[in-house]
């Protein structure tokens, strides 16, 4: 199984936009479960805001296989998602992918 754990940092300073665009992506992604039969498991969440230097949100995904993986990401509904957050709503986001044993 291939976990892959996605953090974001959201591009906007204003709150209130950041909460707006925070919910936005948890509904977005969410939708994605569907996409492959290879997709075990997706969540997303949001940092508690306790410490100023987390990254606000987080998305833990579980794939059966690598390929699974592979064709989630280039998934055309993924790739939309992808690109209305390239688009002014995240600044930067760090990705790790790991078997899980």
């Amino acid at each position: 199984m291939i976990r892959h754990i996605v953090a974001f940092q959201l591009a906007s300073e204003d709150p209130a936009t950041r909460q707006r665009h925070s919910a936005e992506m948890r509904s977005r992604l969410e939708a994605l479960v569907d996409v492959d039969p290879g997709l075990i498991a997706l969540e997303v969440h949001e940092d508690l805001g306790a410490v100023a230097t987390h990254w606000p949100l987080v998305l833990v995904s579980e794939f059966e296989t690598s390929e699974a993986l592979g064709r989630y990401l280039v998934h055309p509904r993924h790739r939309a998602v992808v690109d209305w957050m390239n688009d002014g709503i995240v600044s930067d986001r760090v990705v790790v992918d790991y078997e899980v044993r």
